[in-house]
């Protein structure tokens, strides 16, 4: 048997994202495929590679010497295919961006429309994630650049941090007491609901939370966006989040927000780009590009 690029890219999602579950997630394939191709793996070279754990997993000493040099295959075969691309004089070069919702409802239409016209010869191709699954996208080289929340740098990864993007409180306007402010003790006490897993509204919650020494009364995380959407129109729970997040609802009335008073909680929306990527001579002008989209959305 001989290594695929395939059981490399599986190896390598795996112990980015730490667990099984997890990388299968994010590579959207059955847990069992991924577990049946670390197995195969692991006969092939007759050891182990990964430490399982309740948490997850972690590589073994060989598992990480394995993880180091997939990763270089990896992005040797994503170089080669993009020279070979511009040797062949191929005009357009497609650029992989990946965004959370709140942020491509922001500006996703108008990236997708304009940078062609902006920058020929260019086009997007867009994927949305939470940001911490679009990183470890970025960092398998899936990605070319990420536009997220509290984005890491990293090896072979260049973060550009654009503007800070201040949450509220949210809800269905019967729900909500007359004021502009209300504080986190008030927050916490509501029904709190948070699109997704360890969504970026829950962690910065979570912070505030904790810095106050408090914790949430109650919390409930679902995996669709319109469903969180609509149970807050419907007055079925409350949640922090970006305005942009909820820009729509709040037009029409659906929602209304509140300013925290004696708290803080925003995120950091900036550009991770990889650095082979970054050197490319257009990367200048898409950066700057996404940059005037983000600042032009919160004017």
């Amino acid at each position: 048997m001989h290594l695929t690029l395939r059981q490399l890219h599986y190896f390598v999602a795996v112990i980015d994202a730490g667990s099984m579950t997890r990388a299968a997630d994010d590579l959207h394939v059955a847990p069992t495929a991924l577990s049946l191709s670390i197995k195969a793996m692991e006969d092939h070279f007759n050891m182990p590679l990964l430490h399982r754990h309740s948490r997850g997993v972690v590589p073994t000493d060989v598992g990480q010497t394995l993880y180091g040099r997939a990763r270089k295959i990896l992005g040797l075969v994503v170089e080669t295919e993009r020279a070979i691309a511009r040797q062949a004089g191929i005009a357009t070069r497609r650029i992989s961006l990946g965004v959370p919702p709140a942020i491509a409802r922001m500006i996703g239409v108008d990236a997708l429309m304009g940078v062609s016209r902006m920058m020929p010869g260019l086009s997007l191709q867009v994927s949305e994630g939470w940001t911490t699954e679009l990183q470890r996208r970025l960092n398998r080289a899936e990605l070319d650049v990420v536009l997220g929340y509290g984005l890491d740098h990293s090896d072979g990864i260049e973060v550009v941090n654009l503007i800070s993007d201040p949450f509220v409180f949210a809800a269905s306007p019967r729900l909500l007491a007359p004021g502009e402010t209300i504080t986190l003790a008030e927050v916490l006490a509501t029904d709190l609901v948070f699109y997704g897993e360890k969504s970026v509204g829950w962690r910065a919650t979570t912070e505030a939370a904790m810095a106050q020494g408090a914790v949430m009364a109650s919390e409930r995380q679902v995996e669709s966006i319109d469903v969180w959407r609509e149970l807050l129109c419907r007055g079925l729970g409350t949640t922090v989040t970006s305005v942009s997040a909820i820009a729509e609802e709040l037009v029409r009335g659906d929602v209304a927000v509140r300013t925290l008073s004696d708290a803080t909680i925003a995120r950091m929306i900036g550009i991770a780009i990889r650095s082979e990527v970054r050197a490319e001579p257009w990367a200048e002008g898409l950066i700057r590009f996404l940059s005037d989209l983000v600042k032009d959305a919160h004017r």
